[in-house]
């Protein structure tokens, strides 16, 4: 059924909740337009004639997705297989739509999921085992002391206009995006200039050493923009293997191979992102045979999909830890053992079973993506007898009355699972229900709250452990002391195992409950290949997907 060159042929859905709440633990996340005014791609000179007005700001939230390497709960395999129809076209779908293609102002996973490596490129890029990698620009070299970087960039890569990339360019972006609008102004803070010092070699000088410099500059960080560039909003000209062709806002964003590209040419001809609120309606699309693939499936949907032997469903992996958040600054929650007590009081492995066996326990608070994970779950095993004596001993008594406010965002079975779990050992859970607005304003900024929950999809997030105004209110000085350190050392191995140790102390403390890190789900026909299962709510690098022939 794919016509080449033709779209709407096929449908890849991307209805994922990771999707749908990706920014919880940063801020409001505004890329979720239900508009439909069409814009299409300006005139190539008209994106790049004056310099960018400052947009919005926020926090990015974005990391990289892997490979087509999840694990496959049917038989089946998304890499490349064969040859593939040059000119077919697919259709990619998402749940948030932007509401504005500024990828240096606005933040929203939305925009990356789209933009990133389909039409910017970054600096340097990471491998699935974590490794930094080139991309726009070879792995820099780096001063005795760690405070400069010198970055040389790819030669011959053009622009969608055909301009050619220059280290002027490199800096505007980094400026803009470490600019007070700019949406890594927090994590770019250690930069202190950034200087062209000829076409193609770029200076970065930090005020210190910063382990996770060349990490950032795989994500948004490191998104180049053509220098003075405009109409951010609604237009984007990079050098990626696409190039922007249309914006239909609030349903669709159509992109088109570029056929100038520096790299390896992408596997099809078009794509369109389609956004779909209702994941049902997602699974439809697919089983009628209008979507060829199906990202982020809800994992109460995927029964029947894993039953077809025409499908291939595959597990991949997100950032997704979602937590149980305690008031480290209201009693009772104040004490650690009360903290520890609900960690021991909630099976993991039927909180697990709810999400019909899609997941991943993982005991504290850093998923096995990143170098310094170590399983620690041992570090608060379900039990409840344990859980009653460190309650008995901190003075909570049967009938201790707290309240869960959870987002309207998820599932209300996960809050009634807690809800009954804490029961058990005589805590009164109250379930508020709010709004996600709601949630914004009350938890996350007024920390007005016992306990809820929220999905953190943010790359790297061992920092928010280290900042007491966090909302958790989690004060610890050694940690915020490991991490410090590890942030400026010099050696990535002293680097990696000072956040183990920070990892190891958090657990012990107990500021919250890692309940479960989320599983990215995907579904397939077989004759479509080579697209990412990971993380694919946050970032989806269209390139490789292909079309088998006949």
């Amino acid at each position: 059924m794919h016509r080449a060159a033709t779209p709407l042929v096929r449908t890849l859905v991307a209805s994922a909740l990771v999707a749908s709440v990706g920014l919880a633990a940063c801020g409001d996340d505004e890329d979720d337009s239900a508009a439909s005014d069409t814009t299409a791609a300006p005139d190539a000179t008209e994106a790049t004639a004056a310099t960018s007005e400052p947009g919005g700001t926020g926090t990015d939230v974005a990391i990289s997705s892997g490979p087509a390497d999840g694990t496959a709960t049917t038989p089946g395999d998304t890499s490349p297989g064969g040859e593939g129809d040059a000119e077919a076209s697919v259709v990619v779908g998402a749940v948030l739509s932007p509401t504005s293609l500024d990828i240096l102002h606005q933040p929203g996973a939305a925009l990356d999921a789209v933009l990133l490596d389909n039409i910017y490129e970054t600096l340097l890029t990471v491998e699935d085992d974590g490794t930094i990698s080139p991309g726009l620009a070879a792995l820099p070299e780096v001063s005795d002391d760690a405070t400069v970087y010198t970055f040389t960039l790819e030669d011959g890569v053009t622009f969608h206009n055909g301009d050619g990339l220059t280290a002027d360019d490199v800096v505007f972006s980094l400026d803009e995006l470490r600019s007070e609008t700019g949406t890594f102004a927090e994590d770019f803070a250690t930069i202190d200039t950034v200087t062209a010092i000829d076409d193609l070699t770029v200076e970065v000088t930090l005020t210190q050493p910063d382990s996770e410099l060349q990490f950032n500059l795989t994500r948004r960080g490191g998104a180049v923009v053509q220098a003075d560039a405009t109409e951010l909003e609604n237009s984007a000209v990079g050098t990626g293997p696409f190039s922007f062709v249309e914006w239909d806002v609030g349903a669709s964003i159509t992109i088109a191979r570029n056929d100038a590209y520096w790299g390896d040419p992408a596997g099809v001809s078009e794509v369109t992102f389609q956004y779909f609120t209702d994941p049902n309606a997602a699974v439809n699309a697919f089983t009628t045979g209008d979507v060829d693939i199906l990202t982020g499936v809800n994992s109460d949907l995927v029964g029947p999909l894993q039953d077809n032997s025409d499908y291939i469903v595959n597990q991949g992996t997100t950032n997704g830890e979602f937590t149980l958040g305690f008031n480290n600054e209201r009693a009772p929650l104040d004490n650690r053992d009360v903290r520890q007590a609900i960690r021991q009081a909630i099976d993991k492995e039927g909180l697990l079973e709810l999400y019909n066996g899609f997941g991943t326990i993982i005991g504290g608070p850093v998923p096995p993506a990143d170098p310094w994970y170590e399983d620690l779950t041992d570090s608060a095993p379900y039990d409840t007898e344990a859980a009653e004596e460190l309650l008995d001993g901190a003075g909570v008594t049967d009938g201790t009355a707290l309240t869960l406010v959870y987002p309207n965002i998820y599932p209300t079975n996960a809050a009634e699972y807690i809800a009954s779990q804490l029961a058990e050992v005589g805590i009164e859970v109250e379930i508020e229900t709010v709004e996600f607005s709601v949630w914004l304003e009350q938890v996350f900024t007024n920390a007005d709250y016992d306990m809820t929950v929220v999905l953190h999809v943010e790359p790297h997030d061992i920092d928010n452990y280290a900042n007491p105004d966090y909302y958790w209110r989690y004060d610890s000085a050694d940690v915020q002391q490991l991490i410090g350190d590890a942030r400026t050392s010099t050696s990535p191995e002293e680097s990696v195992e000072l956040l183990k140790q920070a990892a190891a102390q958090i657990a012990a403390d107990s500021p919250v409950d890692w309940l479960l890190l989320y599983a990215d789900l995907t579904v397939s026909r077989p004759e479509v290949t080579g697209y990412p299962t990971n993380d694919t709510a946050s970032r989806f690098d269209a390139s490789g997907i292909t079309v088998a022939t006949g």
